[in-house]
Order: structure tokens, then C-alpha cells, then sequence
């Protein structure tokens, strides 16, 4: 029975010495000592809830930079930082990373710009086109209604006709003459209006032409923005999906190397030695 009760307290003693010992060594272990600095480099001071990928993604604009850190700093472990210690930054790269998404973004600000003033200059077009083709239409209306009046001259010199025929016979001869002179004015103003009339729906018809054209010049300009807008929700659906791996990589602990194990294993074999000789000294003083 005393011997149970030993093996039992030797095993409780190991389990202790085991645990604080891991404990002591992965906290001890993860340390961050910076490189001597340079005037592109600055030093920064880790804070409560930084990592790596965070800290790359604020400054560099890019969290998959993380490992160029260690080109400026010694890491006992990348995965185990602490609020209070300093980190070396590359500022030469930093300028880079953002100069790099600057430039992306003018230039789809650019991009888009010149799309969408031709876009405005395309609505531009198609009103004047529009008005254009108002004018046409009053300009057949005039027409139609110049000729309407002529027909009603025409109804009305054949009333005065019949009104004059008793008159005497040279009278009736210069009414003929002038009625032929009336007809064949008639005749060359109607020759003159379907002329103006076939011109004018000419003109129409091409309008009609143009501002089909200038629709269909107008969607393919909608349809290279929707283009343009879709490029931008890829870029910000990336830039969440890297958030997202940020978010998985926190908590990431290192795992004790080949000698830290030794390390523990002999702490905890020593305080069993030790348990053990005690143990035995007082059972024989007992007895």
C-alpha cells in the first residue's frame, strides 16, 4: 500500500513539473529581436490583438509579406508575438506596395472617368439628334399644310370658273388663259413640295439611322462600366478573402522543438529523482 501511495505521488509530481515547465518554455520561447536599423526601415511597437499578417496588411498593404519581416528581424517563433516589443519595418517596400495600388486605382479612376464622359458626350449626341429630328417633323408639317392651302386655292378658282362662265367670250378666253398660268404654277409648287417632302423624310429616315447607332453606342459604354465595377467587387472579394485567412491564422502556437522536450523531460525526471531519495530516507527513518 505505501508503495501505491509513493507511485502515485511520483506521478502527480511529474504531471506538475511537466505542465509548468511547457508552459514556462512556450512563453519564454517567442521573441522578436530587431536587425540594426537603416533610414528605409522604422521600428514599430506590437500592440494587443496585432499579428504579422495584420501588422504586413496595414503597412504593406499585402498580409502574405509576412515572411520578409524575418529579412529585418529574428523571430523565435513568426506565429507568437507580444504586445510591448518592437518590429523592424521595411518603409522602401511599404512605399512600393502603396504606390503599386495607387497607381491601380488612378487608373481605373482614370478609366472610368473617360467612360462615363463618353457616355455623357454620347447623351449629348443623341439629344441633339433628337431635336434635330423634332425640326424635320415641323419643317414635313409647314409643308403639308402649305399644300393643303394650295388645294383649297385650286377648289376655289374652279368655284370663281363657274361663277364667270356667262361672261362674254374674250372674257371667257382670259380666264381659260389665266386658269392655265394658275394650273401650271400650281403644278410646279406641288412638283417643288414632294421634292422638299421626299428630301425631308430622307433626312428622317437617317436620324432615325443615327440615333439607333448612337443607342447602341450607348450600351456597349454601360456595358464596359458594369465591366469595370465587376473588376472592383473581384479586387474587394480578394481583399475580404485575405482578411478571412488573417482571422484563421491568429492563434497559431509553435510547437517545442527536440530540445525544449529534452529540456522538459529532464526537469521533470530530476524532481522524481529527487522525490523519490527523500521518500526513502524518510521510510527509513520511520521504520
Amino acid at each position: 500500500m505505501k508503495m501505491i501511495r509513493g507511485t502515485l505521488k511520483l506521478a502527480l509530481i511529474l504531471y506538475i513539473c511537466a505542465t509548468l515547465s511547457g508552459i514556462y518554455v512556450l512563453s519564454a520561447s517567442a521573441r522578436i529581436t530587431p536587425h540594426d536599423g537603416s533610414d528605409d526601415t522604422m521600428l514599430i511597437t506590437i500592440e494587443k490583438g496585432d499579428t504579422l499578417w495584420d501588422l504586413c496588411q496595414e503597412h504593406l498593404k499585402d498580409p502574405l509579406q509576412w515572411r520578409e519581416l524575418s529579412k529585418y528581424n529574428d523571430f523565435t517563433n513568426p506565429h507568437l508575438i507580444y504586445p510591448g516589443e518592437q518590429l523592424r519595418i521595411p518603409v522602401a517596400m511599404a512605399k512600393g506596395v502603396v504606390e503599386i495600388a495607387e497607381d491601380t486605382l488612378l487608373q481605373q479612376q482614370q478609366e472610368l472617368k473617360g467612360l462615363k464622359a463618353k457616355l455623357d458626350a454620347a447623351e449629348l449626341e443623341r439629344g441633339k439628334l433628337e431635336a434635330d429630328m423634332r425640326a424635320r417633323n415641323k419643317e414635313l408639317a409647314d409643308l403639308t399644310e402649305q399644300l393643303s392651302k394650295l388645294q383649297a386655292q385650286l377648289e376655289s378658282a374652279g368655284k370663281v370658273e363657274e361663277d364667270i362662265a356667262g361672261f362674254k367670250a374674250d372674257q371667257e378666253k382670259a380666264i381659260a388663259g389665266l386658269k392655265a398660268d394658275q394650273e401650271k404654277a400650281i403644278a410646279g409648287l406641288e412638283n417643288q413640295i414632294s421634292e422638299k417632302t421626299d428630301e425631308t423624310k430622307q433626312k428622317v429616315e437617317s436620324v432615325i439611322v443615327g440615333l439607333k447607332a448612337t443607342d447602341e453606342h450607348i450600351a456597349t459604354l454601360q456595358a464596359d462600366v458594369k465591366t469595370l465595377l465587376a473588376q472592383v467587387e473581384t479586387n474587394q472579394k480578394a481583399i475580404n478573402e485575405a482578411k478571412m485567412m488573417l482571422k484563421d491564422a491568429q492563434g497559431v502556437h509553435e510547437e517545442p522543438s527536440t530540445s525544449k522536450r529534452a529540456l522538459v523531460f529532464l526537469t521533470t525526471a530530476a524532481a522524481g529523482i529527487g522525490w523519490f531519495v527523500m521518500n526513502a530516507i524518510g521510510g527509513r527513518s520511520g521504520e
